[in-house]
């Protein structure tokens, strides 16, 4: 017996996987740099100066690691051993 195609399947390439990869990045990253900015100012009434500067320097880091001038296994690390601080999504 021949194994029935999906006739709904739609071919990808891996360029189709790499671009879809970096537009979830895109979205995951700009979703939680709102979420942070929300909450600062918000529940912590930060002042405007200091919301852009925030966003100003976390576009800076996330800029570096984009072109391979900071890994983002060393901000990680950094976190955890000089500050003791880890975050971690679970479902």
């Amino acid at each position: 017996m021949m194994k029935k195609t999906n006739p709904r399947k739609q071919p990808r390439s891996e360029a189709d996987v790499k671009k879809a990869n970096e537009q979830g990045m895109l979205f995951g990253t700009e979703f939680a740099l709102n979420i942070v900015l929300f909450v600062l100012k918000d529940k912590h009434n930060a002042p405007d100066e200091d919301i852009m500067k925030l966003r100003d320097e976390f576009m800076y880091q996330i800029e570096s690691i984009s072109k391979g001038y900071l890994k983002y296994t060393d901000v990680r690390k950094a976190l955890q051993t000089e500050y003791d601080l880890t975050v971690k999504l679970t479902e």
